[in-house]
């Protein structure tokens, strides 16, 4: 992986509204590498979740979970 492609591209969704926005909308790390692709970007889903935060200075990646979760029993009804 190219750290330095990882990193440009964090950069750039700091400037650039409509890649933020594009970003925002999606839930995995392939999908936005996939994003990241068409604004000229390399790097793959697992390696974008593969970074710590300490690999990059002034820029903080968020986790989220995303697994779904369910009611099941009465209220769940």
């Amino acid at each position: 992986m190219s750290l330095d492609q990882l990193k440009g591209f964090l950069q750039e969704i700091r400037k650039n509204k409509r890649l933020y926005e594009e970003v925002s909308k999606v839930g995995t790390a392939d999908e936005i590498a996939s994003i990241a692709e068409s604004f000229g970007y390399e790097f793959t889903g697992n390696e974008l979740k593969s970074i710590k935060n300490k690999d990059l200075k002034g820029i903080k990646i968020k986790k989220q979970d995303t697994s779904p979760s369910y009611s099941f029993g009465e209220s769940g009804n």
